[in-house]
């Protein structure tokens, strides 16, 4: 048997369905059922229930499968001890970022792994903190950086950054703002926050609560490229954390201003699976990552905080 079918096996296992393991293989799902159809046949076993939607391991399955992750582990291992011997940095690494680093971090980094790394394979995710820390939990995903909040059962955290949030309005608002901003202060404005869901939406309720901002109303968006647009063309106001807003400092389409008196941080963290550590290939990754973070977070007025 092959070490591919083994493989196919494992992602419609752990996808739920012969689709969803072929978006993953990258494959189309007739491949995907003729190669699990062939183990079966072969050996005349079945290892899936199928339905219209999806299916489920039978009990033949449910211990081919400990077997199957069992010897994909020592074959992962096998290879990354041939890179090692080598010297070449090599490997497929999968990460999830959030949108706030996707549009301030992500080109710098895919060029320097693309210069740096030529014999990596990167794929990127981009989602929200629950999503990211979700699929690092089920090894989708070698790691992901998200906000720090809670840690995950069966994660590991790295600190990588402190950021500064800041408030954000369109450049025609008439606000006077000074290099930074106290919200307690302002006449009372049009907020778009993020839903309950997301992982910084609690702290800025309770930064809103403790200093008393005066809020006139609220609209709730999880979407940072839309939440842009519409403070550029409206009288609405974000919050948003600093380095998402690193284009906009000049001014020309939106005012961002450092919050004060108190401010107000978000610190990001990577994360991964407690029981498997990094690949050389994805601690490379993250080395990049983490030196382009920091290279963001010294641009004033990031930098004062």
């Amino acid at each position: 048997m092959k070490i591919h079918q083994l493989k196919i096996f494992a992602a419609v296992y752990e996808e739920g369905s012969f689709s969803a393991g072929a978006e993953r293989m990258n494959a189309t799902q007739s491949g995907l059922s003729m190669h699990v159809r062939q183990i079966e046949d072969r050996y005349n076993v079945s290892l899936f229930e199928r339905s219209s939607t999806g299916v489920v391991p039978t009990e033949t399955g449910k211990r081919f499968y400990e077997a199957a992750i069992r010897v994909l582990d020592e074959a992962e291992n096998a290879e990354a001890m041939l890179r090692d011997l080598s010297g070449a940095i090599t490997g497929h690494v999968r990460i999830g970022l959030m949108p706030t680093f996707t549009r301030s971090v992500l080109s710098p980094v895919l060029l320097r792994i693309a210069d740096e790394l030529p014999n990596v394979n990167l794929s990127v995710q981009e989602a929200y903190s629950s999503v990211l820390s979700q699929e690092v939990v089920k090894g989708r995903l070698d790691f992901a950086v998200v906000p720090a909040v809670d840690t995950v059962l069966g994660l590991s955290t790295t600190l990588m950054g402190r950021d500064m949030e800041c408030f954000v309005c369109s450049a025609n608002n008439d606000l006077e703002l000074g290099e930074t901003v106290r919200l307690a202060d302002l006449a009372p404005q049009n907020f778009i926050l993020p839903r309950q869901i997301n992982a910084r939406r609690p702290k800025i309720d309770h930064y809103f609560a403790v200093n008393e901002v005066p809020v006139n109303a609220v609209m709730e968006l999880d979407a940072m490229l839309g939440t842009l647009d519409l403070v550029t063309q409206s009288n609405w106001a974000a919050i948003l954390p600093g380095i998402l807003c690193l284009s906009d400092l000049d001014g020309t389409k939106r005012q961002v201003t450092p919050l004060s008196d108190p401010p107000l941080f978000t610190d990001y963290i990577r994360i991964e699976p407690k029981t498997r550590g990094l690949t050389e290939a994805a601690q490379a990754v993250a080395n990049i990552i983490q030196e382009e973070l920091n290279n963001a977070l010294e641009i004033e007025p990031l930098s004062k905080r």
